[in-house]
């Protein structure tokens, strides 16, 4: 069976976030893509996804520093919108296939501050790789012609 290399990831959580939330989370989406140094075209896609399933408007810059946006955050969410937003992060962190140190560490201060342990991260993490690729298979096995 072909491989497909376009990453296709499902967001179902985020239209459960409050107003400020969705915004806030957003701009932490867009600080999760530039983790890396880098910041390529299906992460910029995951961005208008998050969007669109938000209904507010894409960004692709935000004037808060990490820290600043996951403080706020931690203020004004329980422990399920936390889930939601690590869980995102983690999604858009492996839309473009790679996952580096700096993703990893990145991570890590966001559950450190959203009082998620690492084990737990550890735990999300793999739910979303195992979500990934069975995703990806479900794709492929659709759009292979026979």
């Amino acid at each position: 069976m072909q491989k497909h290399k376009k990453r296709q990831v499902i967001t179902v959580f985020l239209e459960m976030l409050k107003d400020e939330q969705k915004d806030l989370f957003l701009q932490l989406a867009v600080q999760a893509a530039k983790a890396n140094g880098k910041f390529d075209e299906t992460e910029k896609e995951m961005l208008v996804k998050f969007a669109n399933e938000m209904n507010i408007e894409p960004k692709s810059e935000s004037d808060k520093s990490i820290d600043e946006l996951t403080d706020e955050l931690a203020k004004i969410t329980g422990k399920k919108e936390r889930k939601i937003i690590l869980f995102e992060a983690i999604g858009i962190l492996n839309s473009d296939g790679e996952f580096d140190e700096k993703e990893a560490e990145y991570l890590a201060n966001i559950a450190k501050k959203f009082e998620i342990s690492k084990e737990d991260l550890e735990y999300m993490m793999s739910l979303v790789s195992y979500y990934v690729e069975l995703f990806d298979e479900i794709v492929c096995t659709v759009v292979d012609e026979e």
